[in-house]
């Protein structure tokens, strides 16, 4: 449609200007081909919005500075353990839990109810957390401790025995002079 328009444009331009006219309707011609054709007008270049310098440098040092911070929240178990209790549902899936021995994630996933976990949650002394998850009994009040495997108060007749076959392996020989 725009071509037939700038024929017909054309057209009436060579009737009324001779020269002229033969020169627009050459540009014109020349600006409808794809790739634009002849020389148009220069579009003045966009001014980028980029950040200060300043700003940048903020961003990246808080950026840092957060990773610190996370970094010093999950560098012991206590605190692990803490910033679990704390955390949301759906924030407790970005926890790391590597600090933590699997009788400890037990602990803190599986028996700790709702109720316990905010508990836990309040908790200020970290070193009550480092008892509880060393299984030390009411280290904090209204939670459990991490449960420890029961300890044998006596040897087992089979360690006994291999103990009795061992010395007798080990002990040098007597002689009799």
């Amino acid at each position: 449609m725009r071509f037939l328009q700038a024929i017909l444009m054309a057209m009436a331009r060579l009737a009324d200007g001779g020269i002229k006219g033969f020169e627009w309707c050459w540009k014109r011609f020349l600006n409808l081909l794809p790739g634009g054709g002849g020389g148009g007008t220069v579009m003045p270049p966009k001014t980028l919005d980029l950040p200060d310098v300043d700003e940048a440098h903020d961003a990246k040092e808080a950026a840092a500075n957060q990773q610190l911070a996370a970094d010093y929240l999950l560098s012991s178990p206590e605190r692990v353990a803490l910033a679990w209790a704390r955390a949301s549902n759906d924030e407790r899936d970005s926890i790391p839990l590597s600090k933590l021995t699997t009788d400890q994630i037990d602990w803190l996933e599986v028996r700790l109810t709702d109720d316990q976990l905010k508990i836990l949650a309040s908790e200020k002394s970290e070193y009550k957390v480092a008892a509880a998850l060393a299984g030390q009994e009411d280290a904090i009040a209204g939670v459990p401790s991490v449960p420890t495997p029961k300890k044998k108060f006596g040897p087992d007749l089979t360690d006994r025995i291999s103990e009795f076959r061992m010395n007798g392996i080990e002990r040098p020989p007597a002689y009799v002079h």
